[in-house]
């Protein structure tokens, strides 16, 4: 790629992500200071309300215990329990999300030894996942050969090409987000529009954790989570296929250009060529020498 192509894509980029940032700042910033206003309020009124009971620092330190349970994934009630974010299937899913760099963030480790674990144990676990993912993709690629070899537009072969890619995410839009995603929103309660939103997330590896799946403590729980393992392996192994399809789509369409060490040595070259001819030039002509002649 020409650097000055690298260059336009990268300022593309940050206009985009400028640009997003300014969109969600709209949408979301209005709700979040509604939501603080209720909240603070909301605060306020229990306050005064046990006013006659407890002070105001043990109503703060009350709010403050029950912030920091949430933060750590525990909820408890005078009848309920949080279903436990630290059970062998939830630790294995956890694991999971850690070396798949999708980061939900719902769960983290709390205390200083699981955190250097998971430290030293993402660094190894996410180079063997790149490798499995990218041996995952070959194979699925594999899979999808029938569909590259099949020509669909013979007149024009870049446009065949991109309908091909079209197919392609289509294919796996349907298999690995919209059919999930009823599976998720009928066992999880969501809207079907959140269960689609959950996968998109999860398969590119943004992982917000405002949807996570599992959080429900039941008796089918862990097979649960296994089985959304292995449908975020195969989702992520797909993405990246999709993308390197992407790319040879882009390499196929675009039009040829030399890279900069190619450039740098025709230049070299021309450079070469031009100091050998004016070399050439200058050289004075041989003469005969009269008296050999």
């Amino acid at each position: 790629m020409e650097t000055k192509t690298l260059l336009i894509l990268i300022t593309v980029v940050v206009v985009y992500v400028l640009i997003g940032g300014a969109v969600l700042y709209g949408i979301e910033h209005t709700n979040e200071l509604q939501t603080q206003t209720t909240a603070s309020a909301t605060y306020f009124n229990f306050s005064g309300a046990v006013s006659s009971c407890v002070t105001t620092d043990q109503v703060r330190q009350f709010v403050t215990a029950i912030i920091q349970a949430y933060d750590d994934g525990v909820l408890v009630t005078d009848s309920q329990t949080s279903a436990s974010q630290w059970d062998y299937a939830s630790s294995t899913f956890f694991a999971m999300t850690a070396v798949t760099t999708i980061g939900y963030g719902n769960q983290a480790p709390a205390t200083s030894g699981g955190k250097a674990f998971i430290v030293i144990y993402a660094l190894l676990g996410i180079s063997i996942m790149g490798l499995v993912l990218a041996g995952l993709g070959e194979k699925l690629d594999g899979l999808l050969k029938p569909l590259k070899d099949k020509v669909f537009i013979k007149k024009n072969e870049k446009i065949d090409q991109l309908v091909k890619t079209l197919i392609l995410v289509a294919l796996i839009l349907l298999v690995m987000s919209l059919i999930p995603a009823g599976i998720f929103a009928a066992i999880e309660g969501w809207s079907y529009g959140d269960a689609v939103y959950y996968t998109i997330i999860t398969m590119t590896t943004i992982g917000f954790g405002d949807f996570v799946i599992g959080t429900s403590d039941n008796d089918y729980r862990a097979l649960y989570k296994l089985l959304s393992s292995v449908w975020i392996l195969l989702g992520l192994a797909s993405v990246a296929m999709l993308l390197s399809n992407i790319t040879d789509l882009y390499k196929r369409i675009a039009p040829e250009s030399k890279t900069d060490d190619e450039e740098k040595d025709e230049k070299e070259k021309d450079e070469n060529k031009v100091y050998k001819e004016s070399s050439e030039k200058e050289k004075p002509a041989e003469t005969k020498d009269p008296i050999k002649a």
